[in-house]
């Protein structure tokens, strides 16, 4: 329960006290220091409205809430060998990291990461960039924490002040309450393409398909859209939370004012104790029709097949279900096969990434030739979206969610994505509207429905 305002002085000067002992205990020599200290006064359950300059990632039904503000250590890559430089980075910053658990609580440091779809650009902001964060509030289950991090040589004086900064923005944060979203009215300004070059896109896409070019590709789509008001994220993340608990919640502020946020069906992978999981999520249904019709079977075999590839090279047993399940979230439903397996040893969770990006739930089948497809069409992708986003902790262990049903806000107007796996048999008036159905769910939150 949200500890009343009065009680937040004292909250403070007892962390002071605490951070400032432990810094004079471990403090000194190279490297990172993390120091980790029990929070049970923290209600630490969602993006704490005020906040700038954070980056907030939730599983609400699991009980996992991270939000790291500050920067400790970052690391930003592009083109081919970007996961490989930020693995890399990682392991070197573990390499010289002091970790201390003070409490006892199993928390560790954690770093967030987050990349573009494609291997070069990404507009204003970087292609991909793992950041160790000076603060990391955390959340498992009912246990919250804060977790510290500095450069061991830096000034203790200047650490412990730059510390207790962070942490009085976020308990004043927490101890707001998150106004709900306003009714607004949302005027669309723009498409992009506009949707006849969209649809002659697909009429293309379906062609080459047919003979023989690739399997799958899939074109995506951004609408802009203009508000009576500016947004509020910490308030569209709480409308988030209640429509779909079961989604990757993941909030990203950027310095150039613009903040990345959705709520995701679809993890690109996980790791945890060597084991491995990953979403193959393809096959959508928006009017309450059958989603085992042939062509979404089809379209779902396809990304199964491409990530069982990806995983069998680095997996001493794979789990893979002989049937694909229907996975409901509010007005849309889809084709899911959770993909389990144990990792060998030395794979890293980057190495994971790098093996499954872009799945053919994304980018398309066979993938080097969809690829090649979207290159030669100009297919556009701006941001983070359908790249992903997602952690890694100081043992490794972590967990990457496909960046879709976000949007980008930009002070009163926001520009959401949407795309569609096209195969043979695909129609491109239906395509379209499966992509409208997509944008609905994130426009809806955005027009204050909750």
């Amino acid at each position: 329960m949200t500890q009343p305002a009065h009680r937040t002085p004292s909250l403070l000067q007892a962390l002071e006290m605490r951070l400032g002992n432990l810094l004079r205990q471990h403090g000194g020599g190279s490297g990172l220091l993390s120091l980790t200290l029990g929070m049970p006064e923290l209600d630490f359950d969602r993006l704490p409205e005020g906040l700038r300059d954070c980056s907030y990632w939730a599983r609400p039904a699991a009980g996992r809430f991270l939000l790291g503000l500050g920067v400790a250590a970052s690391v930003e890559a592009q083109g081919e060998g970007r996961f490989r430089a930020l693995d890399a980075a990682f392991a070197e910053y573990r390499r010289l990291w002091l970790a201390v658990d003070e409490d006892g609580l199993g928390f560790q440091p954690v770093a967030l990461a987050g990349f573009a779809f494609g291997q070069e650009g990404a507009g204003d902001i970087p292609n991909s960039r793992l950041t160790i964060p000076t603060l990391l509030v955390q959340r498992r289950e009912e246990i919250c924490a804060m977790t510290f991090t500095c450069d061991r040589g830096s000034s203790l004086d200047t650490v412990l002040a730059g510390w207790m900064g962070l942490a009085g923005e976020v308990v004043a944060a927490l101890h707001r309450e998150t106004s709900p979203p306003a009714n607004v009215l949302l005027q669309r300004i723009s498409s992009q393409p506009d949707d006849d070059i969209w649809l002659e896109q697909v009429v293309r896409a379906v062609k080459d398909i047919c003979a023989g070019e690739l399997d799958k590709v899939v074109l995506a789509r951004s609408i802009r859209v203009r508000s009576t008001q500016p947004f509020v994220p910490a308030a569209l993340m709480a409308t988030l939370a209640m429509r779909y608990p079961g989604c990757v919640h993941f909030t990203h502020f950027f310095p150039s004012g613009g903040v990345l946020l959705g709520a995701t069906p679809e993890s690109l992978v996980s790791l945890a104790n060597g084991q491995v999981v990953s979403d193959a999520l393809a096959g959508t249904d928006w009017q309450s029709g059958r989603l085992d019709d042939e062509k979404s079977l089809h379209e779902h075999r396809l990304v199964v097949n491409a990530i069982v590839r990806a995983l069998e090279p680095v997996c001493g047993f794979l789990q893979i279900p002989a049937r694909p399940k229907v996975f409901e979230l509010q007005e849309l439903r889809h084709l899911r096969s959770v993909i389990k397996g144990t990792v060998d040893p030395g794979v890293s969770l980057l190495n994971l990434v790098e093996r499954l990006h872009p799945t053919p739930a994304i980018g398309g089948a066979p993938v080097r030739r969809a690829l090649d497809w979207l290159a030669r069409h100009g297919e556009m992708r701006s941001g983070w979206y359908s790249g992903a986003t997602g952690w890694i902790g100081y043992d490794g262990d972590g967990e990457f969610a496909v960046a879709l049903r976000c949007a980008w806000l930009d002070g009163n107007e926001a520009e959401l994505y949407a795309g569609a796996g096209i195969v043979a048999g695909s129609d491109p008036r239906n395509e379209l509207e499966e992509t409208e159905a997509k944008l609905n769910a994130m426009l809806r939150v955005l027009g204050g429905q909750a």
